[in-house]
């Protein structure tokens, strides 16, 4: 079985942490493992070492501190009072909202003419002869591209109902 040390208590088996059993255990390990022994005596070195220096550390100086304290909070509260007041002019405020909206346009206006053409935008000529053509039921102008270019669109309501032709009705048609 493999041996199990205490890393974890040995720090606060030397600040006195621990429960009376826990101690016991502890002790009791530390005198047969020499590993975990080396551990307990540096650990107490470096404990021994922030006790002095703590000990030399100065007691601060609370009124100097509070004083400070108190220069800074108004020294801030200053700052955002001016700050305030700069933004309360109407000049400035127009300035800025003005400044604001020709940016937006600016961006706005890059986006549109930086956009290629979308293939289900109509053509300006296509709007243009739904326009002209009025109420008129315009189905096939959806398919411009296809039908820009039929030269039997004097013929509009066969090629509109197409689509309802039968194979026969065309053979009926033929022989007429």
């Amino acid at each position: 079985m493999r041996e199990r040390h205490l890393e974890t208590e040995i720090a606060p088996y030397l600040r006195g942490d621990l429960s009376a059993s826990e101690r016991v255990r502890v002790a009791g390990h530390l005198a047969g493992c020499a590993r975990c022994r080396a551990d307990a005596d540096a650990f107490a070195a470096v404990l021994k070492t922030l006790a002095i220096d703590a000990a030399r550390i100065p007691e601060p100086d609370w009124s100097a501190y509070r004083a400070e304290l108190h220069r800074k909070i108004a020294a801030r509260r200053d700052r955002l009072e001016i700050s305030r007041a700069r933004w309360r002019s109407p000049r400035l405020a127009w300035a800025s909202m003005a400044t604001a909206g020709a940016a937006v346009a600016a961006i706005v206006l890059v986006l549109m003419l930086s956009r290629p053409p979308q293939p289900g935008v109509p053509a300006v000529e296509q709007l243009a002869m739904e326009d002209a053509m009025g109420g008129a039921d315009v189905g096939l102008l959806r398919n411009y591209p296809v039908v820009e270019h039929l030269d039997l669109l004097e013929n509009y309501d066969v090629i509109e109902h197409l689509d309802e032709v039968t194979p026969a009705d065309t053979a009926n048609e033929n022989r007429s």
